[in-house]
């Protein structure tokens, strides 16, 4: 036998059947074995270890169907196809619906049977390349992957680990580049949920004409774009769980038909009449203050408080220096992996002023700036000049203080910008990075801009941070 050859179990009472199937399968390459009742089968699964198992549905004593269920319990992913007769099709369908692969009726031919067999076969491969793909997955995003020393982040990530199996949803505060993000497919990895889908949303991208449609799916004729039905997120995210990004972002009535799918675990698609259960967990995340946005009236509280009963904070780059050489030295050996190098070593100045650096970007932005130096860097050294002007120190940028304003009797209209200009030039005129530090949202920060005193200095910068919302 060939160690690449499937190994097929076939299971009749009729012993004149058995062989016949086994000498059609051996011919067809594969390595095929007989047994002739269920308690034999089972005997023998355990010690050849099938690929396929292929049972008559009506035998003496333990019958196809109970052997399938038997085996379910020792080989839950053994595919099972099972032979009928005609007239009992019905009970066939049956075990089908208890997890059998597929049946076959007699009188059947040889193709149909190899053909069925192949596509088990494939099944079973697919399955398995799955759960492989998930565990590089889990391997990738679980708790271990996350680097903190700090002794808030190592709190959070131990609340995290309590409440991974619980079904409450979860709210990740904290500023845009943190890591909410990784945080929340760790907690879908620590989970029960880790074998179903993770699907992130980012609320903020998806246009308010489509969101609802998105999430909650559509029947075919729903509007007049609708040409077809569309299966929406939740529904895609059956047994796992839906990451709301950005939920602050989500239009205000919206937020009601939110709340009822949390609450209800139901959802109804757009133009249909009846309510689909979900089994979805909900973990969302934002940048923005909600009570804030509660007091405008732009987020419901009946919608926070259910986010909220379970919240994790996750502190600011600047929080966490202990952190810092960490994650320089895990960003560098990945960067330098990317780029097929060996890691360079950071000379004393520019490691300096990476540590002096306050990060308003986070830990996104340190992933940024290490992955560009590495690929800039030469003869394994990694040098002040290798680094952005904001990092380096060699932007030429005034600094006000307190006092400084107070001397110059500068209105508050005029403080605020001020500071507007120097979050946005700390940031590299970055529009969204300078929203979610400024703690308003980026609609106000535009009209902001557009304030002409404020517009003139910084309309470079602001231009180039166009086409990095456009891009992200």
């Amino acid at each position: 036998m060939h160690s690449d050859q499937a190994t097929v179990m076939v299971v009749d009472d009729d012993h004149d059947m058995v062989g016949a199937l086994c000498d059609i399968l051996r011919q067809a390459g594969y390595h095929a074995v007989g047994a002739h009742s269920g308690d034999e089968a089972l005997a023998m699964a355990a010690r050849e270890a099938p690929d396929v198992l292929v049972s008559d549905l009506r035998m003496a004593g333990m019958s196809g169907q109970g052997l399938q269920a038997e085996l379910k319990r020792i080989a839950p992913d053994l595919p099972v196809i099972i032979i009928t007769a005609f007239g009992s099709i019905q009970t066939a369908v049956e075990s089908m619906k208890l997890g059998a692969f597929d049946y076959i009726t007699k009188p059947f031919s040889n193709d149909e049977l190899l053909l069925v067999v192949a596509r088990a076969l494939e099944s079973r491969s697919l399955r398995q390349e799955v759960r492989r793909l998930r565990g590089e997955l889990a391997r990738s995003y679980g708790l271990p992957n996350i680097i903190a020393t700090n002794p808030r982040m190592v709190a959070m990530m131990e609340m995290l680990k309590q409440i991974a199996d619980s079904p409450a949803s979860v709210l990740l505060t904290g500023e845009s580049g943190t890591g909410k993000d990784l945080l929340a497919r760790a907690l879908h990895f620590e989970s029960s949920r880790r074998e179903g889908p993770f699907v992130p949303v980012n609320c903020a991208a998806l246009p308010e004409a489509l969101i609802e449609s998105e999430l909650f799916g559509h029947v075919r004729g729903a509007f007049t774009d609708a040409r077809q039905s569309r299966t929406g997120l939740f529904a895609a995210a059956r047994a796992g769980t839906l990451f709301l990004d950005e939920i602050g972002e989500m239009p205000i009535g919206l937020q009601a038909k939110l709340l009822r799918v949390i609450e209800d675990k139901q959802v109804r698609q757009i133009g249909a009449t009846e309510e689909t259960p979900v089994d979805v967990r909900v973990v969302a995340a934002t940048n923005a203050d909600l009570e804030h946005l509660m007091e405008q009236g732009r987020f419901r509280s009946d919608l926070y408080y259910r986010l909220a009963a379970m919240t994790l904070a996750v502190p600011p780059l600047r929080d966490r220096p202990e952190d810092l050489p960490l994650l320089l030295k895990h960003f560098l050996s990945r960067a330098s992996a990317e780029a097929g190098k060996p890691m360079p070593e950071i000379e004393a100045e520019a490691r300096a002023c990476l540590m002096r650096y306050r990060w308003p970007g986070n830990v996104r932005e340190l992933h940024n700036v290490i992955q560009t130096a590495v690929l800039i860097c030469g003869d394994g050294k990694l040098r002040v000049k290798d680094l952005p002007p904001r990092i380096a120190g060699t932007t030429a940028s005034p600094r006000l203080t307190i006092a400084e304003a107070v001397d110059r009797r500068l209105s508050l209209d005029r403080l605020e910008r001020e500071y507007v200009r120097a979050i946005l030039g700390s940031v590299n005129g970055n529009k969204r990075e300078a929203a979610a530090i400024l703690q308003i949202d980026r609609k106000t920060l535009y009209r902001k801009l557009e304030e002409p005193e404020l517009e003139d200095s910084a309309s470079a910068p602001a231009d180039r941070a166009e086409q990095d919302d456009k891009a992200s």
